[in-house]
């Protein structure tokens, strides 16, 4: 079965490779139709893979927002695009990788390198006119992905792009800045370290269907003159909170289902 879903998961990234052209002018020509594309196909990516994305949200706020989330994979991002059109910021090496890059491009990814921190601010001024147009930004603070275990240190750099987008809208009062957290049923979602994408991809083919539990907390408010740091230490505490929060939630579940006798169709027909 895993051969099938490859092979469907090929024909699928083919058939939206094709309406490329017709997503290079809806986002020249601003039509609606820019943001129903990336989420159709992240959401064909989900069924295929066998990614069920449950989500909890509290009430998402009107105006520039910048989602900051924990990262555990790149199934992060097809999971976050599931639910809405957002753009995300990522590493500059992913617009060179083979038809990963131009699905970035065509969800108007904003680019950094990570090695020299003269990009930060033109990678900030990016995201500020993201917002600024509507789309919601995707930040991953942690700046690598992780295995789940423990929250990584949260960076504020590309906090930034909130001071940037008020300095540049003055009619623009505050930017939310919402916390999300995510957690996965099985570590074979994890990609981190030097793990490389394709044969990553394949164990999640191979594997068993993967849960991912997405937590919109509630939006906290970046204001003219607010600290970066100090908002991105709020946000971080936020997503500790949430995550521990799932977790207190899975294991009484968990212990449940160790409780529960198995099912013994020789007793049962006995």
């Amino acid at each position: 079965m895993a051969y099938l879903r490859a092979t469907a998961l090929i024909l699928a990234s083919l058939l939206f490779l094709c309406l490329a052209p017709l997503q290079w002018v809806a986002l020249r020509r601003r039509w609606p139709l820019r943001l129903l594309l990336p989420v159709a196909f992240s959401r064909t990516l989900a069924a295929l893979l066998r990614l069920d994305v449950v989500t909890e949200s509290a009430k998402l706020p009107e105006g520039p927002r910048l989602i900051v989330a924990n990262h555990l994979s790149w199934l992060d991002i097809v999971a976050v695009c599931c639910i809405e059109p957002v753009c995300f910021l990522a590493k500059r090496e992913i617009g060179s990788w083979p038809v990963c890059s131009t699905f970035a491009r065509l969800q108007e990814t904003v680019f950094v390198d990570r090695q020299r921190r003269r990009s930060i601010p033109g990678a900030n001024a990016a995201m500020a006119q993201r917002m600024l147009a509507g789309r919601p930004m995707l930040l991953f603070p942690e700046a690598t992905t992780g295995d789940g275990s423990a929250l990584r240190k949260f960076h504020s750099s590309h906090l930034a792009a909130a001071r940037d987008l008020l300095a540049k809208a003055d009619w623009v009062d505050t930017v939310w800045v919402q916390p999300v957290a995510i957690r996965y049923s099985t570590p074979t979602a994890a990609w981190f370290g030097d793990a490389t994408l394709l044969p990553h991809l394949w164990a999640v083919l191979k594997g068993e269907p993967i849960r991912c539990d997405l937590v919109f907390g509630k939006p906290l408010a970046y204001a003219r003159g607010d600290n970066r740091k100090v908002i991105t230490g709020h946000a971080a505490s936020a997503v500790a909170g949430m995550l521990a929060s799932m977790t207190r939630t899975i294991e009484p579940d968990l212990a449940a289902r160790a409780e529960t006798p198995a099912f013994d169709p020789l007793a049962a027909n006995s």
